[in-house]
């Protein structure tokens, strides 16, 4: 695999690519996005560099393993990975992998094995790889983020996966199918907090924060989202 930010890239590489800004080999950008996530002063965000480079390295193909990822993330939160722009690129790119990763550990154990097929069967397609190969990383991810997080790294998460769903016009309760969010959810939406919220979270969110920068602008997201 090597995957290519160009016009013959796949429709999820492209989609990848307008979501976080970037041209040229996909499968370098994922290992240098790896780097800022691992070197940001932010526990969380190091965490999650941390999955992703134990999935890189565990499968020994490069940093197509971690895009994969990073897509089948996006996924869960509602990008269609069409190619096509579905949202802005003013949104901060190691927010919305944590929100992606924070996806697949709600999402994917939410989904019963039906639905996992047709997923499975969506991701494949975007990015042109096997099903097999997307479930084993699948798998593999679930099991280092629950080893890696504490329990307030998993609160976090939970917050940024809303905020990266509302980006695709969802909710939290459509990625964890949990009951308790699906109150909290019709709670808001009564509240009017949920009115425009995808616009709320873009309004606090740089579109290029730097390492230094990374723990300041999560936290800002996470005090909005209380």
């Amino acid at each position: 695999m090597d995957f290519e930010a160009s016009a013959r890239a796949s429709t999820g590489v492209s989609s990848i690519a307008q979501l976080y800004g970037f041209s040229g080999s996909a499968a370098n950008f994922a290992i240098r996005h790896i780097q800022t996530l691992q070197s940001a002063d932010n526990v969380l965000a190091n965490r999650c560099g941390q999955v992703l480079e134990a999935a890189m390295v565990g499968f020994g193909v490069g940093g197509e393993t971690a895009l994969v990822l990073i897509g089948a993330g996006q996924a869960l939160l509602g990008n269609p990975l069409t190619g096509a722009a579905v949202a802005p690129l003013a949104s901060n790119p190691i927010v919305m992998t944590c929100a992606a990763i924070g996806a697949i550990h709600y999402g994917w154990k939410a989904m019963n094995e039906k639905e996992r097929q047709a997923f499975l069967g969506t991701v494949s397609a975007a990015f042109d790889v096997g099903v097999e190969f997307i479930r084993s990383i699948l798998h593999f991810a679930v099991e280092k983020i629950r080893s890696l997080m504490s329990r307030n790294n998993f609160a976090e998460l939970k917050k940024l996966v809303r905020s990266g769903a509302a980006l695709f016009g969802r909710h939290l309760s459509d990625v964890t199918r949990a009951l308790s969010d699906r109150l909290a959810d019709g709670a808001r939406y009564c509240s009017g907090a949920a009115t425009g919220a995808a616009s709320t979270v873009l309004s606090y969110v740089p579109g290029r924060s730097s390492a230094a920068s990374t723990k300041s602008v999560i936290s800002r997201r996470l005090e909005h989202e209380d």
